[in-house]
């Protein structure tokens, strides 16, 4: 098959492109992305693609740079696109910055990339890596120590900032796509600082891939087909994490919370994937967080010993684990809100505790009405003639005891919760009712005093059940 039909095979196989799309083109003037121009140039009568031509001038080699941007902007003249153009003022971005010229440019050039697609109402912007970019790129990431998500290399389809990068030869040698110029007659420009052994890239290009290539002449081929092999390994196992995550995490606004056997039940590629979708869901990104950061997170929720444990990883990852539950956050989590009281009314309501992010509801009825109703473990009855009203919901307090439920005596709060393993970070969090004279008669969740048992004789119910936050 031809270059033009294994490309057009190639965009209807990845949907790369649909019919009417406009495209602009990254075209730098040699050899990849001149390639790039021409063949979906030859390809836009048949979808109906509009083409748009951009050229970024990064300004490292001033001569070249100028004879580059005049090579593309008339060949975007020839086949009357529209071109394009904008000067990058890279020292300018690394004073203010800072990193190296490289990423600099990459950044830079990205940005006028995506200003361009704007201006022209283009959502997908075509970019020339072939498959020897693709094997550099793999041979870069295990040499610097990568998982299986580096090992799949670029895809066909990026998505940044909503718009789509779309790499159509990604599956194409280069000296393929040079002879199809040679067939096309078309010429193009030579980029002299790929020549210069300064940058890694080039090394690899230069020196470790044809060293590769005397022991196997196809490694090109065979590093793209591990990048396509882990790639899909890559996407599945990133969508068992997805529903892991889902099924076993509670997220808040600034911490997520799970139970550390279920989180043990992982398979091991599973836990690193479920501990960096929840870190990325907590900082956005997890691109400066390495293997050891990880890591250290997971063995700490397997550790066996001690039920309790609080690290920072990283100086901004908190973990609190106690007993079997498993908060990771931005914040310690053990900083109590605000002591707040609210009077409760001796009516049938609802009330949400914005200190907490729960809610109470409140019932007050004829003891025959509630009687075929079954209780839950979040709600608590009483006889409510045998009360000292209002009610009071508020937080809990330092010295505060409760005559529990069975029990002779009172016994403290923080014993109760202690022998309930009751998280710590959950403690400061977990409201308490009194009644009128401060007499603790209901920890949510946790315990009933035995005050105003319901019995026989009760002819009012007063019932509270409270709803925890879906974090709480």
């Amino acid at each position: 098959m031809d270059v033009t039909g294994e490309l057009r095979q190639t965009i209807v196989k990845y949907k790369l492109f649909e019919p009417g799309d406009r495209i602009v083109v990254a075209a730098s003037g040699g050899p990849d992305s001149t390639a790039l121009l021409h063949l979906l140039f030859l390809l836009s009568g048949e979808a109906g693609w509009r083409l748009a031509v951009a050229h970024a001038n990064h300004g490292f080699r001033p001569d070249e740079s100028a004879r580059e941007a005049e090579f593309v902007r008339r060949q975007a003249e020839r086949l009357e696109l529209p071109f394009y153009y904008r000067e990058l003022d890279v020292p300018g971005y690394l004073k203010q910055h800072g990193g190296n010229s490289q990423d600099a440019a990459r950044r830079l050039r990205y940005d006028f990339l995506a200003d361009t697609a704007r201006v022209w109402q283009a959502e997908k912007i075509a970019l020339a890596h072939h498959a020897d970019d693709q094997a550099e790129t793999v041979l870069m990431r295990i040499l610097r120590g990568t998982g299986v998500s580096g090992l799949g290399g670029m895809s066909f389809v990026q998505e940044r900032d909503g718009l789509k990068l779309v790499r159509p030869l990604l599956r194409m040698d280069k000296n393929r796509l040079l002879r199809e110029l040679e067939r096309l007659q078309e010429d193009y420009v030579t980029d002299s600082s790929n020549a210069c052994a300064k940058y890694t890239r080039n090394r690899i290009r230069l020196e470790t891939l044809p060293f590769l290539s005397k022991h196997n002449p196809s490694v090109v081929q065979a590093l793209n087909r591990l990048a396509e092999t882990a790639a899909a390994d890559d996407d599945f196992l990133e969508g068992e994490a997805v529903r892991a995550v889902a099924q076993l995490a509670r997220q808040g606004p600034e911490e997520v919370r799970f139970s550390r056997p279920d989180f043990a039940c992982l398979h091991v590629a599973l836990q690193r994937r479920f501990i960096k979708l929840i870190l990325n869901y907590l900082f956005g990104t997890t691109e400066n967080l390495d293997f050891a950061a990880v890591e250290q997170i997971r063995l700490a929720l397997l550790e066996e010993g001690a039920p309790n444990r609080r690290m920072t990883v990283s100086g901004k990852i908190c973990l609190d684990r106690e007993y079997d539950a498993v908060r990771l956050g931005r914040s310690p989590g053990s900083a109590a809100p605000r002591d707040y009281v609210y009077p409760l009314p001796a009516a049938s309501g609802q009330f949400a505790l914005a200190e907490t992010g729960g809610r109470l509801e409140i019932a007050l009825a004829p003891a025959a009405d509630m009687a075929s109703e079954t209780a839950c473990s979040h709600e608590a009855r009483f006889d409510a003639e045998e009360l000292l009203f209002p009610l009071q919901l508020r937080n809990r307090r330092p010295g505060d005891r409760m005559q529990v439920d069975g029990l002779n005596g009172s016994k403290k709060v923080k014993d109760i919760f202690i022998d309930d393993k009751v998280p710590r970070f959950r403690r400061e969090h977990t409201p308490v009712v009194t009644d009128a004279g401060g007499v603790i008669l209901w920890i949510p969740g946790i315990r009933r005093a035995g005050a105003a048992k319901v019995t026989e004789n009760t002819k009012q119910i007063l019932r509270l059940r409270y709803s925890p936050p879906p974090d709480g």
